[in-house]
């Protein structure tokens, strides 16, 4: 856990509020670090400065969306308005919800409601009925029934006479959501209802009803285009909340820690986000405004808390790879910098770095976006200058380089290069070079002002920075200054600078990025040819539905990915892909180390993919277990499997590939829950059930059935929500967006 997440965590046990100097001590950490993070948490609204002596710091309490002290003075405001138009004498005053979808109508609503509830001016018994007039819009004449009633016999299967909503909500309030699906009858029907208090059955002739309402109508559309004139003249308070882009972000931080408060409560157990998370989560465009964030984090702590089931952690931490597909793809500063972040005033990489600071300053960038944007900026110049040196051209078309620089250089790192991780030993000398000498030779393309001190300098990289300041200054007589030494060391960590020089990377994949993907890379290392002993292992997460995965985009740009290996194949076509069932057969296995030997050389051959039927599903599972796990014996659980299968193919309409990624799934996944059983007998499960729709009575039932019968005739115990997740996550076809 990074420690401004353990500082926030331990400050949130501490409401009453707390010093730095107790959080130091209690975290085993020195006071000015502590105190630094604390005021961090400060400017993101995580937490509150008690000014005396000593100084207080405590944890922000969690606040509802659209309370009456909002921060965004802009809602209160509304809400207060909102508030006398409703209470107004003698049934409140009709009143218009207007904005995008999900910035909170329906919830404003509702605490209109609590509010005046609270305050004693509603009784606690007062009707409040809700309605969204989308639900039957295809059909205009249900749609009225459900609203106004229906008079038996008024269309066929109308059986019998039926009150509608308009008179249950009788001296209550009435709140009609979506009201531009009202067809242009039921928008006349309303108007009569609102300016006279009377209406009629759908059906009905003579009678009319009275009753009293106090109408809220709310709507995602322009209302001057969306609502008949006489309806639209007749809503007294129209008031439009804004999307949540336009609100400060001090409101979002709020609503980010009460819904993952929320979350927390639900999982049971503590619930952590990392920084780079919650900096992603306050600043993404959220174009579906307060509905989306809160189901993107709703995702984010499901795949959070599958993870935790399976490793019996006592806590629950959200990293970058569960958050949401378009959250995982989204850059770590919001959209609205970024163009402006990318108008480099000139090629000097100084006046870069400090156009870039400024701006992300005044954006309020988090100290991880601070790094990670600066590194970009540096690795950026530095390809630049790698690009000078273009394989094949004549040295007469490079840049003039001092032959002694080069020397020198190649000297001085020396001692260095097995102390380099792998990726940076064949980091770009020459590059290097180029930037010394222009340092030396132009003055005048030194800053006149300190270069930010935010660069992500590692120690290994500054020590031999500091070396190279002293080879230089023992030959040139030139003392480099410290800004100008954490530059020099960003050259140590840039990975893999051109195609040339990528290093060649085999990506594992799986559900969760772990389990299998993580089983599969120890299988492979243990087995690859001493000729490919070059190749690293990398394991990714991959989304089961739309099969994405933001590591395996970050794998290609840092390395040259040559295959990906795995249970559930990747939306990338251009990479070859060898699934699991068929890798740990000889001929599939043969397969991949062809490949590998191919890669070798320019082209690449493509093979014709081994055929896989239902038939062949048990066989091939299990040859890829019996290479796998070690914990149980995988003839048994195959066995079961040829006698369950049929039902599970009907029922979820698999193909073969997604049923062998299903079944090899829950076999490592039984491998490991026996692996913990062993070493800790007594470990604790939840019996909460993660945050996720509830899936199909029929699929959950199957799913749990199976795994009473392993954990009869296999000894595991799975944890109770296992067999919902399985059900969720076997419904889905893989090409299908994860619903909200």
């Amino acid at each position: 856990m990074k420690k401004l997440d353990a500082i926030h965590q331990q400050l949130s046990k501490q409401p009453a509020g707390t010093t730095a100097g107790e959080l130091a001590k209690q975290l085993d950490l020195d006071r000015s670090t502590v105190s630094r993070y604390l005021n961090q948490l400060v400017k993101q609204g995580l937490a509150e400065k008690i000014a005396g002596r000593p100084v207080l710091y405590r944890p922000t309490q969690p606040e509802a969306p659209f309370p009456m002290q909002a921060a965004h003075s802009g809602i209160a405001d509304l809400l207060k308005e909102a508030l006398a138009a409703l209470l107004y004498p003698p049934h409140g005053l009709p009143i218009l919800l207007t904005g995008e979808t999900g910035v909170g109508k329906t919830h404003m609503a509702q605490t209109l409601v609590q509010v005046a509830t609270e305050a004693g001016h509603l009784s606690p018994g007062t009707p409040f009925i809700t309605f969204n007039c989308a639900e039957y819009a295809q059909n205009p004449e249900l749609l009225l029934a459900q609203l106004f009633g229906v008079k038996k016999g008024a269309f066929t299967g109308a059986v019998e006479d039926k009150p509608g909503l308009v008179e249950r909500a009788d001296r209550g309030i009435l709140f009609l959501d979506e009201i531009h699906r009202l067809p242009p009858s039921g928008q006349e029907m309303l108007f009569s209802l609102m300016d006279q208090g009377s209406f009629r059955r759908l059906g009905e002739t003579h009678a009319e009803r009275t009753v009293a309402i106090r109408l809220i109508g709310a709507t995602t559309e322009a209302p001057d285009t969306a609502l008949l004139p006489t309806l639209m003249r007749r809503f007294s308070v129209k008031l439009t909340i804004p999307p949540l882009r336009e609100r400060p972000p001090q409101e979002r931080a709020k609503l980010l820690s009460t819904f993952l408060k929320e979350e927390e409560t639900q999982m049971g157990v503590p619930l952590t986000v990392t920084e780079e998370c919650r900096a992603r989560f306050l600043s993404y465009p959220c174009p579906g405004n307060i509905g989306q964030l809160k189901s993107d984090i709703q995702i984010a702590c499901a795949r959070a808390f599958l993870r935790q089931l399976g490793h019996r952690k006592d806590q629950v931490i959200v990293t970058i790879n569960d958050l949401p597909t378009h959250l995982r793809q989204q850059g770590p500063v919001t959209t609205a910098i970024a163009s402006r972040l990318k108008q480099v005033p000139s090629d000097n990489i100084y006046e870069q770095l400090l156009h870039r600071h400024a701006l992300l300053s005044q954006q309020g960038a988090t100290p991880l976006e601070m790094e990670r944007e600066l590194q970009e900026t540096v690795n950026s110049y530095i390809r630049r200058l790698v690009t000078s040196f273009k394989p094949g051209d004549s040295q007469e078309s490079e840049p003039p380089l001092d032959p002694q620089l080069l020397q020198l250089l190649e000297r001085t790192l020396s001692p260095w290069r097995d102390k380099l991780p792998q990726a940076a030993q064949s980091f770009p000398l020459k590059a290097l070079a180029l930037h010394i000498q222009a340092f030396i030779r132009q003055p005048e393309r030194r800053p006149a002002q300190p270069v930010p001190s935010d660069l992500p300098v590692l120690p290994l990289h500054k020590k031999i920075a500091r070396q190279i300041g002293r080879a230089l200054e023992e030959h040139y007589r030139l003392r480099l200054p410290e800004y100008e030494l954490d530059l020099i060391a960003l050259f140590f960590s840039l990975d893999g600078q051109t195609d040339q020089t990528k290093q060649r990377c085999i990506a594992t994949v799986c559900l969760t990025g772990e389990g299998a993907a993580s089983t599969l890379e120890s299988w492979l290392k243990k087995r690859l040819p001493a000729a490919d002993s070059d190749v690293v292992i990398r394991s990714a997460q991959i989304d089961p539905f739309t099969r994405r995965s933001q590591g395996l985009v970050q794998l290609q740009e840092t390395y040259d990915l040559i295959a990906i290996v795995g249970t559930v194949p990747p939306a990338l076509t251009d990479i070859p892909y060898f699934p699991a069932w068929e890798l740990y057969q000889p001929e599939g296995f043969r397969k991949l180390t062809h490949h590998l030997a191919k890669t070798r050389k320019p082209q690449l051959v493509q093979e014709s993919e081994i055929p896989l039927t239902p038939k062949r599903v048990p066989e091939l599972i299990l040859q890829g277990l019996l290479d796998t796990i070690t914990h149980y014996n995988p003839k048994r659980l195959v066995r079961l499997i040829e006698q369950e299968a049929p039902r599970f193919r009907e029922l979820f309409d698999w193909t073969p590939e997604r049923e062998m990624g299903m079944w090899m799934h829950v076999g490592i996944y039984m491998d490991q829950l026996l692996a913990a059983q062993l070493h800790r007998a007594q470990a604790k499960v939840t019996t909460q059930s993660p945050p996720a729709p509830k899936p199909p009575t029929a699929h959950l039932t199957l799913w749990e059935g199976f795994l009473q019968q392993l954990e009869q005739d296999m000894g595991v115990r799975f944890p109770p929500a296992a067999a919902h997740e399985l059900a969720r996550l076997s419904a889905e076809p893989p090409n299908r967006p994860i619903s909200s």
